[in-house]
This record gives structure tokens, C-alpha cells and sequence, in this order.
């Protein structure tokens, strides 16, 4: 653990699938990019989950993740911009619709938890909206950034969010947001409040 209590195998895997993304091409959806939701997940723990299940095990709950979670972006008009290992990288064209998908993932999971409690998993979501930029085959930008940046924050089950982001989808009423926190983000200077979206009345997490 390091002193800020972040867990340093997190960080690596968020920022493997941020560095990953422009080793190819971009889906022809956002070769143009432009105003997008940039969303980062990973499973907590995943290292420590592997030991106890075996590969054989692992592999097959890695899967039965993996299909969850692309099931829900497909069906919320998103993009897969990139999966390693159990992380993945998102793109929406709408904040809303990224808020959507990350709340139908937290709950899918939690459901299959409930169900086969030895295979339950929690997963950290991590999002950031704005001008993202198209290039050679590349997303990269400042909401790029910031996107792995507070996925590297946020805890188990959680659904973190930038301010931005809330500001655009706390209009209609029907969000419940935890009590912001400040914090440092890796690279940039000062700290940022970020946003826990509630899930069901309660911290996303289960």
C-alpha cells in the first residue's frame, strides 16, 4: 500500500489500459472523438482473487465479467476502447449514458455475488468527461488522463465521478451522490473533488 492508502497493483492496471489504448486502432464510432465520456474499471483485488480461485477458476469468472460488462456497454450505446487483462476503457457519447452503464454493471455484479458468493466480485469505476482527441489511431487528451486518474481512486463496488461529470447528470434529480472527497491525482498538480454515485440509497459498494 502506499501512504495514501491506494493500492499501487490498482494503479498499474488502469494505467495499462490507458498506455494499451493507443497501441490500436480506434473503433470507427470514435474515430472522430471529440465530447466523450472516458470511463476506466478494473475488478479490486484481482491479483489476490487469481491465488484463491485458481487459473482455471479465474479465468472462467474473468469471463463471465468480462461478457457482463460488454453486454452493458453495448446496450448504453457505448465503445469498448480497450480491455487488458481485468480492466477495461469506455467511451460514451453522453455522460448519462456512462453513469447508466457503470450503475447496470454495479448492480449485474452485485446479483451474480449475491447468487455465487464465492465467486463475488467488486469493481472500481472511474470517470471523466470532455474533448478527448483522435490521432494516428490514439485517444488520448486531458479527460483521458483524469478518467484513469479517478479510477485509481475510487474504492471496491464504487462509482467515482468527477465534478464535471456530476454537474452534467445531477440536473434531472433522479442521481444520489455520497459526500465528495478531495484528492490528489497522480501527475497533476493540486487535488480534485471527486463524486460516489449511491446506488439503491446506499454506497454503491455491496
Amino acid at each position: 500500500m502506499t501512504p495514501n492508502g491506494a493500492d499501487p497493483l490498482r494503479r498499474t492496471s488502469i494505467d495499462l489500459v490507458a498506455a494499451a489504448a493507443a497501441a490500436d486502432p480506434l473503433p470507427v464510432s470514435l474515430a472522430a472523438a471529440g465530447t466523450l465520456t472516458i470511463v476506466f474499471s478494473d475488478i479490486e483485488q484481482s491479483t489476490r482473487r487469481a491465488v484463491e480461485l485458481g487459473d482455471e477458476r479465474w479465468m472462467a469468472l474473468l469471463g463471465v465479467h468480462n461478457r457482463l460488462v460488454r453486454r452493458h456497454v453495448e446496450r448504453s450505446g457505448g465503445v469498448e476502447v480497450k480491455a487488458q487483462g481485468d480492466g477495461f476503457m469506455l467511451a460514451f457519447p453522453s455522460a448519462r449514458s456512462a453513469v447508466q452503464c457503470s450503475i447496470e454493471i454495479q448492480r449485474a455484479l452485485a446479483a451474480h455475488g449475491r447468487s455465487h458468493p464465492t465467486e463475488a466480485l467488486r469493481v472500481r469505476i472511474g470517470m471523466h468527461a470532455g474533448e478527448a482527441i483522435a490521432e494516428d489511431g490514439d485517444l488520448f487528451g486531458r479527460p483521458v488522463v483524469l478518467a484513469a486518474r479517478i479510477a485509481n481512486q475510487a474504492r471496491g463496488g464504487e462509482i467515482l465521478v468527477s465534478s464535471l461529470v456530476r454537474e452534467i447528470v445531477e440536473t434531472r434529480g433522479d442521481l444520489r451522490f455520497g459526500p465528495p472527497r478531495e484528492a490528489p491525482l497522480k501527475g497533476l498538480e493540486g487535488t480534485y473533488r471527486l463524486h460516489p454515485i449511491l446506488l439503491e440509497g446506499r454506497d454503491a459498494g455491496y
